[in-house]
């Protein structure tokens, strides 16, 4: 049989890792980006006759010997055994890094001496940074320009959240300062992004006293299960927000956010504030400007909470507050996420500059 480039395609992602989604395989073998469900199926369905591939009940995809017989060179990056539970975790995955893919971002097993960006699975960055804890969701590690984002899926953004088991890719306990994850990167659907980025700050800013502590000593406490919604630590760093059609758009402007910010402070005349300020990129007083080109959705956290705390303080009588001025900077789409808390919007002293589009 005579395979054609997008089955081949599938088959060699197949053999690296070894599951995946019927549903994800049909938008793998989708190269020309037409969408028809039955002519992708039909395309699917010569590899399962054939024996390349196995198709279960539930929809998990599996490769058989005679399709990782063609691809002799590409060793398998995660292992397909276990459980149910198990095989929905290989095939998180295996999304997630055909997706990388579809971006042009490589997986590898291993750290590369390059600076392009590329992927490296859960599985493996656990082989390469031990301690990790092995309740964490994250489903591999992106690393580019300096920046190591454990990657998470999100789906919705209705999944559990293990507060203490997604922190043990930050602790330097955990490894060296060279693994150690710097940020996270939430892939969420397109239909998904707004609601699940107010329900995540929402829920961030419930507990920000907590959460949004420097020292963290949650090292020191025992491990337990703990079903949440997702909330944000200071300890993550950066949180950003993107979906699967502009992951690469998020990824350039994750890079550029350290120009943004020196580009604003030498316009400005300002200073980085460090550990002495807020959670605002820029201060040239009195104003303290957020920069936030790429939606992190931590540093919404820290704005609304500075601006929060600024405004109810002025509201006490006994207590003098000096004026001072926020300003936030983002692009157009990311309006209604800092939309929404509107009565803070009604001060004039807290702006939005919106930047222009590519």
């Amino acid at each position: 049989m005579k395979l054609h480039d997008n089955q081949l395609q599938l088959l060699r992602h197949l053999a690296r890792f070894n599951l995946m989604d019927y549903p994800d395989c049909l938008n793998l073998l989708d190269t020309d980006g037409t969408g028809d469900r039955v002519a992708l199926s039909y395309a699917f369905r010569p590899l399962t006759k054939n024996k390349y591939v196995s198709k279960r009940k539930d929809g998990c995809v599996s490769i058989l010997a005679k399709g990782r017989a063609l691809f002799p060179e590409d060793t398998p990056l995660i292992s397909a055994g276990g459980g149910a539970a198990e095989r929905r975790r290989v095939m998180e995955v295996s999304r997630m890094a055909a997706l990388m893919e579809l971006h042009n971002i490589p997986a590898f097993a291993d750290r590369q001496e390059c600076d392009t960006p590329y992927f490296i699975p859960s599985a493996c960055w656990r082989k390469i940074a031990p301690g990790i804890l092995s309740t964490t969701r994250f489903v591999g590690m992106l690393l580019a320009g300096g920046h190591r984002l454990a990657v998470y899926d999100i789906g919705d953004g209705a999944m559990e959240w293990q507060v203490r088991a997604e922190g043990s890719l930050f602790y330097t306990r955990h490894g060296s300062y060279e693994t150690r994850a710097t940020g996270m990167l939430l892939v969420c659907r397109e239909d998904a992004r707004e609601q699940a980025a107010t329900n995540i700050i929402r829920q961030t800013m419930w507990n920000r006293r907590q959460l949004l502590r420097e020292s963290c000593v949650e090292r020191d406490r025992p491990v337990r299960w703990s079903r949440s919604p997702i909330k944000l630590k200071a300890q993550y760093g950066r949180v950003y927000l993107t979906t699967p059609a502009t992951l690469t758009l998020s990824l350039e402007r994750i890079l550029g956010e350290e120009g943004s910010i020196q580009a604003l402070r030498e316009e400005t005349g300002g200073v980085r504030p460090g550990s002495q300020g807020v959670g605002e990129d820029v201060q040239a007083w009195p104003r303290r400007m957020f920069v936030n080109p790429a939606c992190d959705l931590l540093k919404y956290v820290r704005f609304f909470s500075a601006v929060k705390s600024y405004l109810m303080s002025r509201e006490k009588p006994d207590y003098y507050q000096e004026r001072i001025e926020m300003d936030l900077y983002l692009y157009e789409e990311d309006m209604p996420i800092a939309g929404m808390y509107p009565e803070i919007w009604e001060s004039e002293e807290v702006s939005a500059y919106v930047y222009r589009s590519e």
